[in-house]
């Protein structure tokens, strides 16, 4: 099974991520955890230039093209052989993430992001959390470290990022499930791992 964690900066989907994965492994889960962009050694080359602080304009289709070339690669080398060896891939973010900040937050168009995965013959989640905060809560939580290219875009930025997904989440209810990631650590985790094993249990089924 693959499941994905999308969120605007600072709604802990890390953390979520780290117990999602510790929960099932004590269940007796092979689990494959992923980054993205990153996880292969272009990957991660990929995520450094994408982050980096720079004086120059990066047009969103650039950072489109970057994503995508990152998500292939991790598909054809990590992805697809860890599903096919059975074990439950996590990701930090997926391609719902470049609709959500290439398209809704920067304009790019959402029909030439969906030509280019469409195209690129990559997978879609099984089941997806999405973390909502709000794009003040964000900024809030963030400011607190050193911030990279992506993290230094202003609220409004963010409140569009926010607005694509849940928008997402609206149109894809059976996939996505949409959480308030103001919600105590604890809450939010039992809440994770009963919607995982559910679906775990009606994939099985």
């Amino acid at each position: 099974m693959f499941i994905s964690f999308e969120g605007i900066e600072g709604s802990g989907k890390s953390t979520q991520i780290e117990l999602l994965e510790s929960a099932l492994k004590d269940l007796g889960h092979e689990v494959k955890k992923l980054r993205e962009p990153g996880t292969t050694m272009l990957g991660e080359r990929i995520r450094d230039i994408f982050l980096e602080e720079t004086n120059e304009t990066v047009d969103p289709i650039t950072e489109a093209f970057l994503l995508y070339a990152s998500r292939k690669h991790l598909d054809q080398n990590i992805l697809r052989k860890s599903l096919e060896n059975g074990c439950i891939v996590i990701a930090d973010r997926y391609a719902d993430a470049t609709i959500a900040y290439q398209c809704f937050g920067k304009g790019l168009s959402i029909d030439f992001i969906n030509y280019i995965h469409a195209n690129s013959k990559l997978l879609t989640p099984d089941l997806t959390f999405y973390m909502d905060i709000s794009a003040e809560k964000s900024k809030e939580r963030i400011s607190r470290r050193e911030m990279d290219r992506m993290e230094s875009e202003p609220q409004d930025f963010f409140e569009r990022v926010r607005k694509g997904y849940l928008e997402i989440a609206t149109k894809d209810p059976d996939r996505v499930v949409c959480l308030d990631a103001n919600k105590s650590i604890e809450e939010l985790k039992s809440q994770i791992i009963e919607k995982t094993l559910e679906k775990i249990n009606a994939t099985l089924g």
